[in-house]
């Protein structure tokens, strides 16, 4: 199930990330942080080795992430200045 959702919310952070027209940083930041949010209570809910699963995911899939966001970010924000630029 987690696995599932994982995929759902990477999905949905791709699709709004290419293909989002306004405020699409903002939003992936936004579904991160409730990925983040969901995979730390099921990581305090679970304090054995369960729940160890749970803190990997949020290191190895969901601090990445915003990275992969940021550089979106950067990336749009430099495509906006040369569609000003006469060059």
């Amino acid at each position: 199930m987690t696995t599932m959702i994982l995929i759902l919310f990477t999905a949905a952070l791709i699709g709004v990330l290419i293909f989002g027209k306004k405020h699409e940083v903002l939003i992936a930041n936004s579904m991160n942080a409730v990925l983040l949010i969901g995979l730390a209570t099921a990581f305090g809910l679970n304090m054995n080795t369960n729940g160890a699963f749970y803190l990997t995911l949020v290191f190895y899939f969901v601090i990445p992430m915003y990275g992969v966001i940021a550089l979106f970010g950067a990336m749009k924000k430099s495509r906006d200045k040369k569609q000003d630029t006469l060059v």
